[in-house]
């Protein structure tokens, strides 16, 4: 049951003697023990609308201001949530002047707090979501299972907090949980396998979002899409994806191009006669490269490494050219080989084609007379 307070209202709350004469005039019996609870929720409101329109926005404009995406984050979710959380504050600070018994006061307390913690849990779980889904780039590091892990901590800390607003300690359930915990460890081995496994490539760096690497040296080769809970995503170049379990990825012997530097060696591998200079043919190369940085802007600006190699055939050349960006490396070696090899076309020189001289001996009827001893051939 509601008890209604019948004292006279306190000049904290009307300092004028005026006001208070109006209230006590106007306001019933019943609803003058609600006129502090209604002060406060009309300054809890007022201050829920002062941050809402003025000031968060005034950080909105400001955080926008910078390359930073986290404040521009942070302050677009404190400025959609600030009228309900001033209100629910100021149900929180209004509760103890309540008309109520002190059990009713205490009930509305812990709602209203729980109410509070609740949507403080979502908010900073949606926040976590949207920074890390802003650095899902190349230039970024965010990650799925990073998502996870946080938000799996924020929750259970949330629901931690609204428990012990009535009274229910979350240890003894975490202790029976530790009980417990061989079982479900034996029962999900490979998927915790995953799980850690993850959490070591995103804790170590060795790969990052956006990086292109290569497993076991095969053809399975990509960019790092996402690194969730239980496999890691690479998207190759044709816009495929290809999902490969966390702890095999950690247990394969990964190339990743991306680091330290992006930038790698192309190889235009020809033959040319043995017949020709190969000074020559190094100054004719050599020189196309230079002409080609002009047309092809993933060249980089280092002078490239021939290597010849005397073969049973013909002369054989590696060119390795340095480009800028791995890749750019099949487009560019297709380039480089096409002018080279128009190059020395206008230049006279000719690619031969595999080709081998035999010298054979032809038999005589001397080579092939009888041996003394040996009977002699009718006439």
């Amino acid at each position: 049951m509601i008890e209604f307070l019948s004292a006279p209202m306190d000049d904290a709350v009307f300092p004028l003697p005026q006001l208070q004469w109006l209230a006590l005039e106007l306001l019933p019996r019943a609803a003058r023990g609600y006129a502090d609870v209604a002060a406060e929720l009309v300054f809890a409101l007022l201050l829920g609308l002062v941050l809402r329109f003025v000031i968060l926005p005034l950080l909105v404009r400001a955080s926008a201001r910078n390359d930073w995406a986290i404040d521009d984050i942070v302050t677009a979710r404190l400025r959609d949530r600030a009228l309900p959380w001033s209100i629910l504050a100021g149900v929180i600070a209004a509760m103890p002047d309540m008309p109520w018994k002190a059990r009713s006061i205490a009930a509305g307390e812990k709602i209203a707090s729980a109410m509070l913690a609740l949507s403080v849990t979502l908010t900073l779980m949606r926040i976590v979501s949207e920074i890390v889904g802003r650095n899902q780039s190349p230039s970024g590091g965010g990650t799925t299972l990073v998502k996870y892990i946080i938000n799996s901590l924020l929750l259970l800390l949330g629901v931690g907090a609204i428990l012990g607003l009535f009274g229910v300690s979350v240890f003894p359930a975490l202790t029976a949980l530790g009980v417990g915990g061989l079982a479900v460890a034996l029962a999900f081995q490979d998927t915790l396998a995953n799980v850690f496994a993850g959490v070591n490539l995103s804790a170590s760096r060795q790969i990052r979002l956006g990086d292109f690497v290569s497993i076991d040296g095969s053809k399975m080769e990509g960019f790092v899409a996402d690194i969730g809970w239980r496999t890691t995503t690479l998207r190759t170049l044709d816009d495929l994806l290809i999902y490969i379990p966390n702890k095999r990825l950690a247990e394969a012997m990964m190339t990743n191009f991306s680091r330290p530097d992006p930038s790698m060696w192309i190889e235009v591998a020809l033959r040319v006669g043995l017949d020709v200079d190969p000074e020559a043919i190094e100054a004719i190369l050599l020189d196309e490269v230079r002409l080609a940085r002009a047309q092809l802007p993933g060249l980089r600006d280092e002078p490239p490494a021939p290597r010849f190699r005397v073969g049973e055939w013909a002369l054989e050349i590696r060119l390795f050219i340095p480009i800028r960006n791995f890749v750019d490396r099949n487009p560019l070696t297709t380039a480089m080989v096409k002018r080279v090899l128009n190059r020395l076309r206008r230049e006279g020189v000719t690619i031969p084609v595999p080709q081998r001289i035999v010298t054979m001996t032809s038999a005589t009827a001397d080579t092939t007379a009888a041996s003394p001893g040996s009977p002699s051939p009718p006439p």
